[in-house]
């Protein structure tokens, strides 16, 4: 073909017929169908087989559908729908997108390898293994099913390959490469990935294809007489697939150089003088031999020897063990350790440079502050508010004594002690406080309705300061008692707790049942209605039969108390609301309730992370 001539879909449709597939069933190696398909009349078959898969497939479905519908419906109602269809987005086009790379590359090279395979049998007049009917379907079903192993393997990782996409640069450089640093943030992470992913599917390509070979020539392997080498189609296939597989190998050092500023060599955390002077010049080493190994084997796709293919790894071996193993060994020991704060110094002070640089401490403002050593009773008066903020309590033990003096009934728990500051009468006070949770497990009655429509919510918290204790050594409560009572300008209002550290059950508000808020006097039963706009609506059947489905519970569909006004809340956890929401900030372990505008409502901190920082110290595995 010339090249004024050249056509992409006709070069496109002799790959597909080099494949095989340039008919719709078993070919005899020629191109042509077998008798029994050249008659012209469409073949007819039993279609019970396809609807019963059909139908099973679609009872396989059932709870992703049911879960991914309830997800939407979930962002929806906190106006996050964008957040749920972007993250979606990408995740069904890297999955798309892997799938069919993988699965395509799969297919071409097994049928080719299989249409060749066939060709050689039939020159040699041997049985034709490959030419059984259903061996096309088989290898398909085979290339189809790793396909989607592959991408749904890398598919877990769409955040990186998101972060790639929407990176920016970061402003400052390393000081080894002189690159910026979201070349290692953002860029590295997902080539290293992609690297990894196409090693794997062409090594599983490389094992498919010598087995195609392999099964089409069983008799001569049984007989001990198969050579591979004297197959042509054979020996360029695997020479083609692995000068790919080396080459791809040889690119993985690339980032291997670039991982030497994480090494943990020297003293610090990043490339050592011995790392820079011998270590580096081991992996360019090694690269340059194993992409000349790779050349060497790409050599038999023209011609088959094996000898340079030979010297090359064998070059690449001595490389390995002597400049990658033993002389950074001889550089340590000899050159680096009489001499260590010399040899390491430059690079102690970029590690202290970029690790300040990556936990932001790089603007620190340092103070010298000055001591007192005599204090008198006047320093002390001058000192009052300071030291009604000085913690005396322990939130160990402070949470048992909540949890003994104002839990008040088996089924509310203080699950954490918080601390905090508020403006208290006019002044700053440090004070610790605790929500006060709903723990079903203790209910005594756990009936569906009591469950699910009555028991909803916690109720109100307990608040005290960190200085003060009663005669009796026990907390001095700001807040305290059901419904909360307060001594100072701080008032909780509306002190129901839908959300919680530790509420991740599912209930149904604005029901036909009244819901319990907390225990009135003699005993009777204080009940309340939910005025918020949590929860997702049930407004219609299908909702009703989606979140049956997903909670495994026909009571959601048969229970009159459930109307078209009730909101079913789930997801309640706060940790768990803010990961569905913002899965790429890694949260602190502790959200804190908060009192704002009489109000109950949490706090959670949250933290960009990466541990691809260059040169820097990681604390706690950070």
């Amino acid at each position: 073909m010339s090249r004024d001539n050249f056509d992409i879909p006709e070069v496109f449709r002799r790959a597909m017929e080099e494949a095989g597939w340039n008919n719709g069933g078993d070919d005899d190696g020629g191109g042509r169908r077998p008798f029994s398909q050249q008659s012209g009349q469409p073949r007819r078959g039993n279609r019970l087989p396809y609807l019963i898969a059909l139908i099973f497939v679609l009872l396989l479905s059932v709870g992703w559908i049911v879960g991914t519908y309830t997800e939407w419906l979930w962002f929806v109602e906190l106006d996050y729908q964008d957040v749920w269809l972007r993250q979606w987005l990408f995740r069904i086009l890297t999955f798309v997108i892997f799938f069919i790379i993988g699965t395509l590359f799969l297919l071409l090279n097994w049928h080719i390898a299989r249409r060749r395979a066939i060709q050689e049998t039939l020159a040699l007049n041997n049985p034709k293994i490959l030419q059984l009917r259903g061996i096309r379907w088989i290898i398909t079903g085979i290339a189809l099913f790793l396909g989607f192993g592959f991408a749904s393997s890398i598919g877990g990782n769409w955040q990186i390959f998101l972060r790639y996409f929407f990176r920016t640069p970061f402003g400052e450089v390393d000081p080894l490469f002189n690159n910026d640093i979201s070349l290692y943030l953002f860029s590295i992470p997902a080539f290293e990935i992609l690297q990894q992913w196409l090693l794997s599917l062409l090594v599983l390509t490389f094992i498919g294809t010598v087995g195609i070979y392999a099964v089409n020539n069983l008799a001569d392997i049984q007989k001990g007489q198969w050579l591979p080498q004297r197959s042509v189609s054979l020996r360029r296939q695997i020479a083609f697939l692995g000068a790919i597989i080396l080459g791809l190998w040889a690119v993985g050092y690339v980032f291997s150089i670039y991982g030497l500023l994480y090494s943990g060599r020297g003293v610090v955390t990043g490339a050592s003088y011995t790392d820079l002077n011998a270590t580096i010049y081991a992996l360019y080493a090694q690269m340059a031999f194993m992409g000349l190994t790779a050349l060497a084997v790409l050599f038999n796709f023209f011609r088959y020897s094996l000898r340079p293919v030979g010297i090359m790894a064998g070059l690449w071996l001595v490389v390995t063990l002597v400049m990658g193993g033993i002389v950074p060994g001889l550089v340590q020991r000899y050159s680096v350790e009489p001499n260590e704060l010399e040899r390491e110094s430059p690079y102690i002070t970029h590690n202290i440079a970029l690790t300040r640089l990556a936990f932001d401490l790089n603007e620190v403002d340092v103070r010298a502050f000055e001591t007192i050593e005599d204090l008198d009773q006047q320093t002390l008066d001058e000192n009052r508010d300071v030291l009604k903020n000085v913690r005396l309590w322990d939130y160990r033990p402070l949470q048992a004594t909540y949890e003994e003096l104002q839990a008040l009934r088996l089924y509310y728990q203080f699950s954490d002690v918080d601390i905090d500051r508020y403006t208290i009468n006019g002044e700053t006070r440090q004070v610790m406080l605790a929500a006060r949770e709903l723990n079903k497990d203790n209910l005594p009655n756990k009936a569906w309705v009591n469950r699910f429509l009555e028991f909803t919510h916690g109720f109100g918290i307990v608040m005290s300061p960190v200085d003060q204790i009663t005669a009796g050594g026990q907390p001095d409560f700001f807040i305290k008692d059901l419904p909360p009572q307060s001594n100072i300008d701080l008032e909780v209002t509306r002190p129901e707790i839908y959300y919680g550290e530790q509420t991740n059950d599912v209930v149904f508000v604005g029901s036909n049942q009244n819901e319990f808020s907390y225990p009135g006097a003699n005993e009777q039963p204080v009940y309340t209605r939910y005025e918020g706009v949590g929860g997702v609506p049930l407004d219609n059947y299908l909702k009703r039969v989606a979140f049956a489905i997903r909670l495994g519970d026909t009571n959601v569909l048969l229970s009159d108390d459930i109307n078209q006004s009730t909101r079913v809340q789930f997801n309640r956890q706060i940790q768990t609301r803010v990961n569905e929401i913002t899965p790429f900030l890694t949260l602190d372990s502790d959200p804190y309730v908060v009192v704002f505008n009489g109000r109950l409502v949490w706090i959670q901190d949250a933290y960009t992370l990466s541990r691809s920082f260059p040169y820097s110290t990681p604390i706690n595995g950070i």
